[in-house]
């Protein structure tokens, strides 16, 4: 006999025992729930920007350990929802979507072809207007830019874990099974989805969020009032930085010749945009920044 439900769907990670590294699981299992909020707040989009999704734990379990989860929703002063009951319908859309996300990535290895991501985004669409529950049918459809950044997500949440764990999603809307072989490339897919890229370099005045000690990754920056990610070329200065002759903290700013590439799908949107420092030019130091606002208590 089945077990009832505890949640609305339960992630298990059925770990080697015996093994060692025992933190991959918790980490797994936290890094699959985050990846799981932010897929939430790009399908909700889909039908209302006013509704917030929240996921409610109700449960662990031990053995196979078991996390069951419940989805909440909250309405931000919306008229666009009709009348009647509608967080029952949008639950079981944000329940089935991500049923229908790790489906698809079921047996595969990563993805070639960019008519199997607009055929995602696509059922995900019609799973948005089949919930019916906006006074207008003004449903979106996830773009394919955000789309390709959730799957990244759950696919990186996969990775402390090791070829002998398996992870699986339960619920009432459908059962399916986390793809631990699956390498996705979101660059790969980006370039099958582009029909034109334009560039441009420029000077730009960029304040430092999150520097890259390690020069493995890139820069996490802010301007104008968003967040932008930066790989630097300037190998020289970046030899300067790691070797700490330069001097670059958060709050910072860094200005430089930046390239823009902007690529253009076939429908003419946006898909992505990619900034690269050139040349750094000199480093700007935050002449407001107020030390004590950081010391402790």
């Amino acid at each position: 006999m089945a077990t009832p439900p505890k949640g609305d769907f339960c992630i298990v990670i059925d770990f080697d025992k015996g093994s060692s590294n025992p933190e991959r699981i918790f980490m797994a299992m936290s890094n699959i729930i985050t990846s799981f909020n932010k897929l939430d707040d790009s399908l909700i989009k889909s039908i209302d920007k006013g509704i917030q999704p929240v996921l409610i734990l109700e449960d662990i379990e031990a053995g196979s350990i078991k996390t069951w989860l419940r989805q909440l929703l909250n309405q931000v002063n919306d008229d666009t929802l009709k009348n009647l009951d509608w967080k029952p319908s949008v639950g079981q859309y944000l329940v089935k979507a991500k049923y229908i996300v790790l489906n698809f990535l079921e047996g595969k290895t990563k993805v070639t072809d960019s008519k199997e991501i607009k055929k995602l985004q696509n059922d995900l669409f019609e799973l948005a207007e089949k919930t019916d529950v906006t006074r207008f049918p003004a449903y979106t459809p996830i773009s394919v830019p955000n789309l390709i950044d959730n799957i990244d997500r759950i696919n990186i949440a996969l990775q402390p874990l090791n070829e002998k764990d398996k992870v699986s999603f339960l619920s009432n809307q459908g059962d399916a099974t986390f793809n631990l072989d699956f390498n996705f490339v979101p660059q790969e897919i980006e370039d099958l989805l582009t029909k034109e890229t334009l560039e441009n370099t420029t000077i730009m005045i960029l304040k430092v969020k999150k520097p890259d000690y390690l020069g493995t990754s890139q820069w996490e920056f802010k301007y104008d009032k968003r967040t932008i990610y930066c790989k630097i070329s300037d190998t020289n200065w970046l030899t300067s930085f790691q070797q700490r002759k330069e001097d670059v903290r958060p709050g910072d700013s860094i200005k430089a010749s930046v390239k823009t590439s902007v690529k253009y799908g076939y429908d003419m949107n946006v898909i992505n945009t990619h900034y690269e420092i050139i040349k750094v030019d000199s480093i700007l130091r935050d002449e407001t920044f107020n030390p004590s606002l950081f010391d402790e208590d």
